[in-house]
């Protein structure tokens, strides 16, 4: 595809005109490598076919420079087989070229050259007056000498008849400045350079490459990482043409870093074939990349300072290579260069040429990081060098870290492990480092190295400090041996060293982990009530230690109701004060702050402190960090009541936690505090048929498998099947009272059982379970529990009584952060004023009604609008847009991947759309989403 090449097609065209009228004329075609030469080249048949010439063509090639008159016997083998007029063309007095054009001739005498040249002169001038010539010579600069010396005897010695020739050079290439085609520029008659592409080409080329129009931002993009080159501008389209992708802008960032493998092979032959030291310097550049310093270049390439400068200019004449503005190092043209250059490189020059690499910019003094890249290419050490490069791979990996990078950390101490001793203290600590990285994104492989590296440490306190980097959230799925080895070195601790100073810290926190790492049951929970008795109350809160080990203690005795509310609140906001939001705390037991706080109703300033952490995580790529945070924040807005905040969050903690491992616990059960708070039939289906076949509600972990009890109950009771509801809620009640959790916050699982009862027109029993629930929210002091649960109390019990109690409700949860559950009850009591006709009513509705749409959940809104005597409200037209314009493409029958392609958005914002389109139109999935558009009449 020749595009921008107008001007020198006209030029030949003139060339060929004039030839025809004045004799022969020679145009010789210059550019950079990838300009289009040859295109140009293969485009001159048509032009010679318009003006009834004959085209003799010839591709010079490098190795080929040997072969006395190879370029000429390409030229004219072709024309002179066969042809009729051969012998007449030749003349009787062509004994020499005659010679030349034979089957294994042999290399012309010296003497014989003249004679030669005179000769095919002749011979080209008959040619020529039967039929005009057009002789194209590509990388004219590689012909062997004795063709370009008759090409320069043709262009000082015209023939009267028609013959252009048309010859094309490489800018910068070192034969290109050879004496004879020094001869050849200085006979052409004119010279054409091919300059790069426009903007305005470059568009051309791409659009016709796609068969579609480009976007401006993609045209851009692949002009800026082309240089204007022709030929990459169309690798670089055809390959991403044929990866499936289109000419977007999202896309364009892929023309900036796509290394087209033809191109590839093609590029690397051709600095095969450039002469020394070109290829040499060319693979110093590919292995210094960014840090190639003309010194440091160099000394890699083994040249001198004038040979380096001498190698970049013939590089960059190429085209090959470039210069940065205001900056000494020079960078390849396109990445594909770069892979090129490194192509030509065995294995073992390339290990060698990153391990001198490695040791220069050590002694150089650059950035551990910038050594440690070069060793990553690199064949294990020597044992004398495996010290120094264990040493720079870790510092690599906490400059990492550092930046927010913790997969490039985990790659730097997955090979410094190969230079570390099989079963010595070196391995152990570079396994530490290692669990260090990884429990960043992987806890679980992070606490299988800990594993490892603890029996090669000597000490205990060491092997402690070791066990710090193992995340408690893997304290429910780790393997046995791994939470034996916290018991086993806690109790190996020595006394006096661990009474004081760095020792201390390091045995609270372990004391911290330990208990986190024992199943829970009564006595881990009485336990933890009389060890945080034992701290009086004032414990110590001055550092990290001290105050993980009181959030583990106060969270135990707040789940066994050891504790009264007004010393948790008090004691977990001194904690959360003391704290900064660093994502470093996800990797210890104080995310349990969160839980007791929200436990406790006390929601003041968490949800901030936790969008901070969530952020800063977001920032390091901290993946475990993000799932729990995420997680708790989302926990934080379903208690404040936004459940159109929550979701998002907990289904976005579950997809990373689904990406990095097979499952995480905390995630589900945020997603199943969702769906049991808003009884969201479809969210409950979801979690329920991710467990399928599995004895989830039989597993060691009481949360997951109350949870799971709870998800069953739920839909059981929204089918209406209540004694199976209520064995499943009974069940949640007797799994929570054997573990010893008596706090009714962490299972509310006796409203609900009391619902399933009155269905079951047991109204005893629904009143005795109620009765209890009060009793005990009253005794905790949580308003949102306790309001909850006077609501559903009020609502069994009806009458004077039962609005008595719903007022009370409506009161308690003034002063409660759970807006939802105030919205129910306001509803509640509302409903209940309206039949009886009390003026109150209308206002307590409105209000109720107010609240649900803040919440989220439209149905409730709905309800509350019908019993103030209104229509209710089209829940279509709370849709946004974009969740319109889903949900309307679903109810045609579109898959998600089909939307997105259409939308051209990633497949998950369209399952969020579509989350949010089922729960504001409160249907189940989409065989009921076409019947909802319909009948708000925007199906």
């Amino acid at each position: 595809m020749l595009c921008e090449r107008e001007t020198e097609l006209r030029a030949v065209a003139d060339a060929l005109d004039t030839a025809a009228a004045r004799g022969s004329s020679l145009t010789v075609v210059t550019g950079a490598w990838g300009a289009g030469r040859t295109e140009l080249l293969d485009h001159l048949p048509r032009l010679a076919e318009q003006r009834g010439a004959r085209v003799l063509r010839a591709d010079a090639a490098r190795p080929e420079r040997e072969f006395p008159y190879g370029v000429v016997r390409q030229l004219l083998e072709p024309a002179l087989a066969g042809a009729a007029s051969r012998e007449r063309w030749l003349g009787a007095d062509a004994e020499a070229v005659r010679t030349v054009l034979a089957e294994e001739a042999p290399a012309p005498e010296d003497g014989a050259h003249p004679r030669l040249l005179r000769e095919l002169r002749a011979l080209t001038a008959r040619m020529a007056a039967d039929q005009p010539l057009l002789i194209a010579v590509d990388d004219a600069h590689w012909a062997d000498e004795a063709s370009l010396r008759w090409l320069a005897y043709l262009a000082r010695r015209p023939t009267a008849r028609p013959v252009t020739v048309v010859l094309t050079l490489a800018d910068g290439d070192p034969e290109a400045g050879t004496p004879l085609v020094r001869d050849l520029l200085a006979a052409a008659g004119r010279t054409l350079r091919l300059r790069p592409l426009s903007p305005r080409g470059t568009r051309a080329l791409v659009e016709r490459s796609f068969g579609e129009p480009a976007d401006d931002a993609f045209v851009r993009a692949c002009h800026e990482a082309a240089g204007g080159s022709p030929m990459v501008t169309a690798a670089i389209a055809h390959t991403l043409r044929r990866a499936g992708l289109r000419p977007v802008a999202e896309c364009g960032e892929r023309a900036a870093r796509v290394s087209p493998p033809d191109l590839r092979e093609r590029l690397a032959l051709r600095l095969e074939q450039l002469p020394s030291p070109l290829p040499e310097f060319a693979r110093a550049m590919a292995v210094l990349g960014d840090q190639a310093e003309p010194e440091l270049l160099a000394r890699l390439a083994e040249l001198d300072a004038v040979g380096c400068r001498a190698a970049e200019r013939a590089l960059r004449a190429l085209g090959l290579i470039r210069r940065r503005p205001g900056s000494p190092v020079p960078v390849f043209a396109h990445p594909v260069v770069r892979d090129a250059a490194e192509e030509t490189a065995t294995v073992e020059e390339q290990q060698r040429l990153h391990s001198r690499a490695a040791v220069l910019l050590l002694r150089a003094g650059h950035p551990a990081e910038q050594i440690a890249a070069r060793l990553m290419a690199t064949s294990p050490s020597a044992p004398s060098d495996a010290a120094w490069t264990v040493t720079v791979l870790r510092a690599a990996a906490d400059a990492a870290l550092d930046r927010g990078a913790p997969e490039d950390a985990v790659r730097f101490l997955r090979r410094a492990l190969q230079e570390a001793s099989p079963d010595g203290e070196d391995r152990a600590v570079v396994l530490v480092d290692l669990a260090g990285a990884e429990r960043i994104t992987d806890p679980w492989t992070a606490a299988r190295h800990i594993s490892q590296a603890v029996p090669l440490l000597p000490s205990a306190e060491q092997r402690a400090a070791a066990l710090l980097r193992v995340s408690p959230l893997v304290f429910d799925t780790a393997p046995p041996q791994t939470v034996g080895l916290f018991r086993e070195v806690f109790a190996a601790l020595d006394p006096g060293r661990a009474a004081s100073g760095a020792g201390r810290e390091v045995a609270l926190r372990l004391e911290a982990r330990v208990r986190c790492a024992q199943p829970v049951a009564p006595g881990r929970l009485a336990d933890s009530v009389r060890r945080l008795r034992e701290l009086g109350p004032e414990p110590g809160l001055g550092t990290g230690a001290q105050r993980e080990l009181v959030t583990v203690l106060l969270h135990d005795a707040v789940a066994a109701g050891g504790i009264a509310r007004e010393e948790a609140v008090r004691l977990a906001r001194q904690v959360l004060e003391r704290e900064p939001a660093l994502p470093e705390l996800s990797y210890t037991a104080l995310p349990l702050l969160a839980v007791t706080l929200v436990v406790a109703d006390d929601l003041t300033d968490l949800a901030a402190w936790l969008e901070t952490l969530l952020a800063r995580a977001v920032r390091q790529r901290a993946v475990v960090s993000q799932v729990i945070t995420g997680t708790e924040l989302a926990l934080v807005r379903l208690r404040s009541g936004d459940v159109a905040g929550a979701l998002p969050l907990a289904l976005e903690a579950r997809r990373l936690a689904g990406e990095q491992w097979e499952a995480d616990p905390a995630a589900d059960l945020a997603l199943a505090a969702v769906a049991v708070e808003t009884m969201d039939a479809q969210l409950c289906d979801r979690l329920l048929a991710q467990d399928s076949g599995s004895a989830y509600g039989d597993l060691t972990d009481v949360r997951r498998g109350v949870a799971h009890r709870m998800l069953r109950g739920v839909r059981a009771f929204q089918r209406r099947d209540d004694a199976t509801a209520l064995d499943h809620f009974l069940a949640c009640g007797r799994r929570l009272e054997r573990e010893g959790r008596r706090n009714t916050v962490l299972g509310p699982w006796r409203t609900w059982a009391a619902l399933a009862h009155r269905r079951l027109d047991d109204v005893r029993a629904a009143e005795e379970l109620m009765r209890e629930e009060c009793e005990r929210a009253r005794a905790w002091g949580a308003p949102a529990e306790l309001g909850r649960a006077l609501r559903v109390h009020g609502t069994l019990a009806g009458g004077e009584r039962g609005r008595g109690l719903l007022r009370e409700a409506v009161d308690v949860l003034r002063v409660s952060h759970h807006r939802l559950e105030l919205a129910r009850a306001l509803v509640r009591l509302g409903g209940l004023e309206a039949r009886e006709g009390r003026p109150r009513a209308a206002e307590l509705l409105r209000e109720g009604a107010a609240l649900a749409d803040a919440c989220g959940l439209p149905a409730l809104s709905a309800r509350a609008r019908t019993l103030l005597g209104g229509p209710a409200p089209d829940p279509v037209r709370g849709l946004s847009p974009v969740q319109l314009t889903v949900a309307r493409m679903v109810a045609r029958g579109l898959p998600n991947g089909a939307i997105a392609g259409e939308l051209g958005v990633s497949r998950r914002a369209v399952e969020k759309n579509l989350t949010a389109v089922y729960r504001k139109l409160a249907v189940r999935g989409r065989s009921e989403l076409a019947g909802a558009l319909r009948a708000s009449g925007c199906g």
